[in-house]
């Protein structure tokens, strides 16, 4: 599952697109999975334990409690599309910065990608932007958007008022994502050689490029081998993201150093989901430091718009839909009665769900229903559920997050 929200719904959506491009949208839900009460007293205790609140255009004022900056890893989770969730990445990652002095992102890119973007963040070379966003652009991504590019450089106009040391710097820990672009940096400037690495088979890739980069010195190519070593192995994207966090901690690259990223929304659940494990999850089960010092915030949406990319028979073609919120009539978070209850027009709003008192259990707003893929379910419900998120955030009448158009 992709926690209690539509991160996994909507990437079941996308990868549904040509099927839907024929027959239509999707059904509705049943009228009876709509039913949600809200619970008055959940909702007052939930404003009572607000942590964070602002303009969903920005302007966001934080107040976690102390134990929230002790965290060695902490995740902020969307659903993809939505463009509030990308103003507060760029203002929480600048809280960060300014209270603990947290300088390194991990994020949802690979070793290449968050290479080039590290040099557009020093250099500002608008070439190296554009290189990354284009892949996500062309291939249908819904990173391929100008809320995110926007954010990358708030980043770097950030960077720019910070001494040297202080600066953020981007962490590739995904798993590949853009395999031509692997095949550039591994032909380091050779357009003959770099064909031929991209046009190397599909079930041979990793193999070839790693191969092609055995002797490459430097802390990328470093990152970079071990990769495609997990890719070479066959291990699932889950996996090669926690191997990747783990080598960092036990290394140089981040070692002891609190970490903090956006990511898709199942990959900062930190119990098991569907029988799978998401990537928190994982590392709350390790013997990592940050294993039981991670922190998960979880942002939902309502009355907002989204984008979707869809396959069409004209080609892909990038949607503006709005009725992809967290209640109803595609989706459904059981629950969700009562964080509209909590929320307010054009604000984002972060709740903590394990404070002093707490009606929820650690399950709680975990459990959707959908009828644009598998409906989700938490492997562990009830009193003694293991908490897949520490902070909710309910976010309204956001925009979408406009596509980018390819340059």
């Amino acid at each position: 599952m992709r926690f209690a929200i539509l991160s996994a719904c909507l990437a079941a959506l996308a990868i549904t697109a040509p099927a839907a491009a024929q027959m239509g949208m999707p059904k509705p839900l049943p009228a009876e999975a709509l039913v949600d009460q809200a619970e008055p007293d959940k909702a007052a205790w939930l404003t009572r334990n607000i942590v964070a609140e602002g303009s969903i255009a920005g302007g966001i004022a934080f107040r976690f409690p102390a134990s929230f900056y002790r965290s060695k890893l902490i995740l902020l989770g969307e659903s993809h599309g939505f463009a509030a969730p990308q103003v507060v990445d760029l203002e929480l990652l600048t809280h960060l910065n300014q209270r603990i002095g947290l300088t390194d992102y991990v994020a949802e890119v690979d070793p290449v990608q968050a290479d080039l973007l590290n040099r557009y963040l020093v250099t500002g070379d608008d070439a190296l932007l554009t290189r990354v966003f284009d892949f996500w652009t062309k291939s249908g991504a819904q990173w391929g958007n100008r809320a995110f590019e926007a954010k990358v450089r708030g980043i770097r106009a950030l960077n720019q008022r910070l001494p040297e040391k202080r600066r953020i710097r981007l962490l590739g820990i995904d798993a590949i994502q853009d395999w031509a672009l692997v095949a550039e940096w591994a032909a380091n400037g050779d357009a003959e050689a770099a064909k031929r690495l991209a046009a190397a088979p599909k079930d041979d890739r990793a193999r070839t490029l790693r191969a092609a980069i055995a002797d490459r010195t430097g802390t990328v190519a470093g990152q970079l081998r071990a990769t495609l070593d997990d890719a070479v192995a066959g291990k699932g994207r889950e996996t090669i993201i926690f191997d990747s966090y783990a080598r960092a901690v036990g290394g140089d690259l981040l070692g002891n150093r609190p970490a903090y990223g956006l990511w898709g929304m199942y990959h900062v659940m930190q119990a098991g989901i569907n029988k799978t494990r998401p990537f928190a999850a994982r590392v709350v089960a390790s013997d990592l430091p940050a294993a039981k010092a991670t922190t998960s915030v979880a942002l939902l949406a309502l009355d907002s718009a989204v984008q979707i990319p869809a396959p069409m028979p004209t080609g892909l073609r990038r949607l503006r839909m709005t009725n992809f919120n967290m209640d109803g009539p595609y989706v459904m978070v059981k629950g969700a009665a009562t964080l509209r209850a909590a929320s307010r027009p054009s604000t984002v709003r972060i709740f903590d769900l394990g404070a002093k008192g707490t009606p929820f259990t650690g399950s709680a707003f975990s459990e959707v229903a959908t009828s644009v893929g598998q409906s989700f379910v938490p492997d562990a419900t009830g009193a003694d559920a293991p908490r897949m998120a520490q902070y909710l955030g309910v976010f309204t009448n956001s925009d979408w997050a406009a596509p980018r158009e390819p340059q």
